[in-house]
């Protein structure tokens, strides 16, 4: 026990914090829309919730993703991310020599699957990338599948 404070004696009640409980549910219990909920309530923070550094951003069509501003880590960036996705694609289609054998090798299989995850890659960032990250992912991938193609018709 701290110095200065007072031993609580028996039966003392201690005054407690009070409680305040909200209703922010938008419908009632028949599925009637409530008129008393506050409209901006969605967008207020919990109670005990921490800022987030930096500030977010809220779109203003009403959509509730929110956009944080993101560091890319030092000395690495997503071109590099592209080309090492790429270059798999162009050693299983023969481009390239294979680095253990020094032959080129063809495997259409592995190819196709390094392509159609850097699709994957592209549909999934839509939207998130600049224009030439965009046009960059979008002339490898063609490079790729007319290189494909190109073999895919020679060996069958």
């Amino acid at each position: 026990m701290a110095e200065g404070e007072k031993p609580e004696e028996p039966g003392q009640d201690r005054q407690k914090p009070s409680i305040k409980v909200t209703d922010r549910r938008h419908f009632t219990l028949d599925g009637e829309r409530r008129t008393e909920v506050d409209e901006d309530s969605e967008l207020a923070a919990p109670v005990g919730a921490q800022p987030i550094p930096g500030g977010t951003k809220r779109p203003e069509d009403g959509t509730q993703f929110e956009h944080r501003p993101l560091d890319e880590p030092e000395g690495v960036d997503f071109t590099m991310l592209i080309n090492a996705m790429a270059q798999p694609a162009l050693l299983y289609l023969g481009e390239i020599p294979h680095p253990a054998t020094g032959q080129p090798t063809l495997d259409l299989e592995g190819a196709r699957i390094q392509i159609d995850m850097l699709d994957l890659l592209r549909v999934k960032c839509r939207g998130n990338m600049t224009p030439q990250e965009d046009n960059l992912l979008e002339s490898v991938l063609h490079q790729l599948r007319m290189r494909y193609v190109a073999r895919s018709g020679s060996t069958g």
